[in-house]
């Protein structure tokens, strides 16, 4: 079981250096991180947006029972 799961179907754009790839997953789990903790850790899944397209989806299993 997963606790965490970040999915990223396409990057919208071609990037042409890995580096550029770096950056948007890093700017995607911090949008995924803020979407949790903004909801208190209620919310347990959402989409990835880009330039208002979605690009992917991440999906939390709490463990915790509160």
């Amino acid at each position: 079981m997963a606790l965490f799961t970040l999915t990223i179907n396409n990057f919208g754009t071609a990037l042409d250096r890995q580096v550029h790839e770096v950056e948007r997953v890093q700017r995607y789990l911090l949008q995924a991180a803020q979407d949790v903790r903004s909801s208190g850790g209620r919310k347990t899944s959402g989409n990835i947006l880009d330039a208002g397209a979605v690009v992917g989806s991440w999906t939390l299993t709490p463990q915790a029972s509160t």
